[in-house]
């Protein structure tokens, strides 16, 4: 967590440090990311960036957590509770695409954390994402299941855990070149979508999510 005087700076300045550290974070990984260089493009010394947090561990696990926080807020907090799994699932795609796109050194973070050379960060970090999410779609997965949209007998652990990795894999495409490539062959794209264009192919996505729930025709 932040020192109390990471709280004391000026909004637009917080903002601008959260930004650039994510931001470099993102484009050299944790390992070679270099803190003098941080501070000259968020506008601020050194030394002053430890007066806010204990050292790099610290503030790469603030960056991230404020990631995770903003990405939450983006999706869910548009979603209504009352909306059937279907309408959920198509909001969560389409403003996790949204918050993708806006702001793509957060999933480049989230990426990054995977790796297995990050594993002291991924046990603080993993649980607190995974889990709200996992609980949420096991939540609506056996709503559908009780409404009888979805069909009886769905493995609703896996469910949730399918539909999950393919959303992971979808924003994972906006900002990975190899996961475009991925993309563009199995859905035998003429050619390789762009970060730009991924959207247009999320109608196809959705509906082959939402179908896999369905009960079986007649």
């Amino acid at each position: 967590m932040p020192k109390s005087t990471f709280d004391k700076i000026a909004p637009a300045k917080r903002e601008r440090l959260l930004r650039e550290a994510a931001r470099l974070f993102g484009e050299r990984g944790f390992a070679g990311t270099d803190i003098a260089e941080l501070a000259t493009r968020a506008g601020v010394s050194k030394g002053s960036i430890y007066t806010y947090f204990e050292g790099k561990d610290d503030l790469y696990l603030f960056v991230c957590r404020d990631g995770l926080a903003r990405s939450r807020s983006a999706v869910y907090e548009g979603l209504d509770p009352s909306w059937d799994v279907f309408r959920q699932i198509d909001h969560i795609f389409r403003a996790g695409v949204a918050f993708a796109s806006q702001w793509p050194e957060y999933i480049v973070l989230y990426i990054n954390v995977a790796s297995p050379g990050m594993a002291r960060f991924a046990e603080s970090l993993s649980l607190e994402v995974e889990g709200r999410t996992a609980d949420h779609l096991k939540q609506i997965i056996r709503q559908g299941i009780d409404e009888g949209i979805l069909r009886r007998g769905l493995d609703v652990e896996v469910s949730a855990f399918t539909i999950n990795s393919i959303y992971i894999t979808v924003l994972q495409s906006l900002v990975s070149p190899h996961y475009r490539i991925r993309l563009g062959q199995y859905l035998e794209l003429d050619e390789t979508p762009s970060a730009e264009t991924i959207g247009t192919h999320l109608d196809r996505i959705i509906h082959c999510v939402q179908d896999l729930l369905r009960p079986a025709a007649g």
